[in-house]
């Protein structure tokens, strides 16, 4: 334990805002909503669902308006996750089960906030103040009562730049990967949608860059796919030597296997659900990697996986008769997420997405899927080293917060894992 002394969370804070109890009302689209779902692991899971209509912000927030730097930490449904709000989500509304904790200046730092919350200590802490029998929740008198360790404010600035700086990291290969996401959805949404290579030559363009659309800057590059493209749409409305197809002629949804969680054993496969990665099991149904599908709940989500894992009876997985980077980027066009068939439990039929029409050509879709595999690949090791930047960062947070090592222990396993 170390020997900072310990001080009750009212004590050190300047600001803490409440939005516990009534939810705010939700629009179509607009400012989206913080609530506790979207909490997770120190970050701000998106994309966000939920959101409020513009004009309703001012009517909600009346309680309080979040800074940049603020702390939120859910109160319940789950207890304990913790998040840092950066100049994007400081805009957003607060929801459900969640509370914004701003430090006193020069007594309590922000980001060191962050870190303390997410430490055993004081994750321990919040339990131990909480109530409830199925689900956990703490109060907001007993959340200002705990009390805190606190060492001097430049320690405290020191061990969030030590630890904040993995996690920025984190977040920069988080935002790359984004980057990557995106560019290959706006190469096939140019090849294959719109159409583009084809209609910038009919429109006379002559450089092969321009041609591609400036998505693929080398000019060696650029010219051996701008050759592949013909200059001339048929009487079909496609390029010349392109073929009308349905969704089934490039792929299979197929179902996947109920897997409860009291099934589950220990193991590092993921399960994914429609909501995402949803556990970990030791056995895996569908060797990496793969595509999910939501099937029920939320309709239409798609989620590319590298590794092997279970798909459970909540989702479809694809069986690709085309390369698997098409079928992703493809069902990632078709607007499934619009696609309910159910009224009571959102579902999705997949011979509805069977009969969508799509266009094709073997060889554009090859090219493609070359490119989208160096996409992929780059992906692939942002994502491990996160993973491995996630763990340092959790095996030094319990042990500095319990005084196991000091600061300068810290800096030097930091520098030796870089």
């Amino acid at each position: 334990m170390t020997n900072w002394p310990e001080f009750p969370l009212k004590e050190c804070l300047e600001v803490l805002i409440d939005y516990r109890g009534k939810s705010p009302i939700k629009s179509k689209k607009g400012i989206p909503v913080i609530s506790a779902k979207v909490v997770k692991n120190g970050t701000i899971l998106h994309p966000i669902e939920q959101t409020i209509d513009p004009s309703y912000y001012n009517v909600w927030m009346r309680r309080g308006i979040p800074q940049v730097g603020d702390v939120v930490l859910t109160t319940e449904g789950p207890l304990g996750e913790v998040a840092q709000l950066d100049e994007t989500t400081a805009g957003y509304a607060l929801g459900q089960r969640i509370v914004t904790l701003r430090g006193r200046p020069n007594v309590l730092n922000n980001r060191f906030l962050k870190f303390l919350l997410m430490s055993n200590i004081i994750q321990q802490r919040l339990c131990a103040r909480a109530t409830g029998t199925t689900v956990l929740g703490i109060s907001q008198k007993a959340l200002r009562e705990m009390p805190i360790p606190l060492p001097p404010y430049s320690e405290q600035v020191a061990i969030a730049e030590l630890l904040g700086s993995l996690d920025d990291k984190i977040e920069l290969n988080r935002r790359m990967n984004e980057t990557l996401e995106a560019m290959a959805q706006a190469i096939f949404r140019d090849w294959f949608v719109d159409f583009g290579p084809t209609r910038r030559k009919l429109a006379g363009i002559t450089d092969p860059v321009e041609i591609m659309g400036g998505l693929v800057q080398d000019a060696v590059r650029a010219a051996e796919l701008a050759a592949l493209f013909p200059d001339a749409l048929g009487d079909n409305g496609l390029p010349e030597g392109w073929e009308k197809k349905q969704v089934q002629d490039v792929l299979e949804l197929a179902y996947g296997k109920a897997l409860p969680k009291s099934s589950r054993s220990h193991g590092e496969v993921p399960v994914y659900g429609s909501g995402g990665l949803d556990g970990y099991h030791s056995d895996a149904l569908l060797e990496g990697p793969a595509v999910i599908v939501g099937r029920k709940g939320t309709v239409g989500s798609i989620y590319w996986e590298d590794r092997s894992c279970f798909p459970i009876d909540t989702v479809y997985y694809v069986v690709p008769k085309a390369p698997l980077s098409y079928c992703y980027h493809l069902l990632n066009t078709l607007g499934l997420e619009s696609m309910n068939t159910h009224a009571a439990v959102p579902g999705l039929n997949r011979n509805s997405v069977y009969r969508l029409p799509i266009t094709f050509n073997n060889e554009i879709v090859g090219a493609f899927d070359g490119m989208a595999c160096m996409f992929r690949k780059r992906i692939g090791y942002n994502h491990r080293e996160n993973q491995s930047l996630s763990a340092i960062r959790d095996l030094l947070l319990p042990k500095l917060m319990s005084g196991e090592i000091r600061l300068r222990e810290a800096e030097e396993i930091v520098e030796a894992a870089q």
